[in-house]
């Protein structure tokens, strides 16, 4: 992954903001690998973007990560929502039913499928399909997202890694009025979507940073996760302990403020030449 991939990563977004403007969403078409996605899944797709379907181009972030630890977080998502669930703080739940699917529910009456269409070092699509049950319609109401991630690593100086981040999601709902009221109250369900985003890549950072400076405690808690498989779990364990040995080197190569420099750099004091001796 690197910071090339991206076409221009704010195009249309700010740190702050979130974009629905032409230009963002031409250049999330760009993004796009269609012409490397299987006949069947490629239809799906086109069919999602062809019609009218509601776009938001989420704000662009920055974050301290593992690099592997980000990539694994990626193709496990599950493991984010079993540690969620662990802390109390969501009752969505996310089951793994192949390598390339998941089935999700919210607890709230949102329930469907998610796909991995294509995976790249910089580039993943994943497409949604589920329905929605509630009191808020008298029949369920079904609906389509196509999710485009945009990744870039930074190497810094000190050895440690930084990941751009960016999201275009492209969503439909097959009922008309709905759909029609979806991109009505866009304005207001955008900076929303914006706010889970945000909050999303914030968690995965603050976890990588609980590997760094807390690796027996990320540890016990990964063992309490129950909701992932039992391999999952182990490379879990795995990559968090590698976060934790990657940064204690990179915290050992980083020069003190009250180290001297090295001595190769050091002035080094010269030999005063030797004085002619009278005969």
């Amino acid at each position: 992954m690197t910071v090339a991939a991206f076409s221009g990563p704010a195009c249309g977004a700010t740190p702050a903001h979130g974009s629905t403007s032409r230009q963002a969403r031409e250049d999330a078409l760009r993004a796009i690998p269609l012409d490397k996605l299987p006949v069947d899944k490629r239809a799906k797709v086109a069919a999602l973007l062809s019609d009218g379907s509601v776009f938001r181009r989420m704000p662009t972030r920055l974050m301290q990560c593992d690099p592997d630890f980000y990539a694994f977080l990626l193709e496990h998502p599950e493991v984010i929502v079993n540690i969620w669930s662990a802390l109390g703080v969501s009752g969505v739940r996310l089951t793994r039913t192949s390598p390339d699917t998941l089935e999700a529910n919210d607890g709230a009456g949102t329930s469907g499928t998610i796909e991995y269409l294509y995976r790249s070092r910089d580039t993943y699509l994943l497409y949604g399909d589920g329905v929605y049950t509630g009191a808020m319609f008298t029949k369920p109401v079904r609906g389509q997202c196509l999710l485009v991630l945009k990744s870039g690593t930074i190497r810094e100086s000190s050895g440690r890694y930084s990941i751009l981040c960016r999201l275009d999601a492209f969503m439909h709902l097959d009922h008309m009025g709905v759909d029609l009221l979806a991109k009505t109250f866009q304005p207001l369900i955008g900076p929303v979507a914006d706010h889970n985003f945000r909050e999303t890549v914030s968690f995965v950072e603050s976890l990588n940073r609980a590997a760094e400076i807390n690796y027996p405690g990320v540890h016990a808690l990964v063992k309490k996760l129950d909701k992932i498989s039992a391999q999952t779990r182990i490379e879990m364990a795995r990559l968090t302990e590698q976060v934790a040995i990657r940064a204690a080197l990179a915290d050992a190569r980083r020069p003190r403020p009250d180290q001297p420099p090295p001595l190769s750099t050091a002035r080094r004091p010269v030999a005063k030449p030797a004085e002619p001796q009278n005969r």
